[in-house]
């Protein structure tokens, strides 16, 4: 499956740095996109795993009367 995205970055640093990366790396720059992107997403579900795990630990807080706290 082939998949085209144009993106202005608007940020011309940025711009140089990602060439700068891709020139170290000895990579295209669609490469190092890639590779971006699958650690940001990556970590993204990581972190959604970590928030769900979290949610039963703090289950014995969901305490109605624990709701005049939040007046204070």
């Amino acid at each position: 499956m082939n998949a085209r995205l144009i993106i202005d970055l608007q940020d011309e640093q940025l711009l140089r740095l990602l060439r700068l990366e891709a020139a170290h790396e000895g990579k295209a720059l669609r490469e190092v996109i890639v590779e971006a992107l699958k650690g940001y997403f990556s970590s993204k579900r990581e972190n959604q795993a970590i928030m769900k795990l979290a949610e039963k630990a703090f289950a014995e807080w969901d305490n109605p009367k624990d709701s005049e706290y939040d007046r204070l």
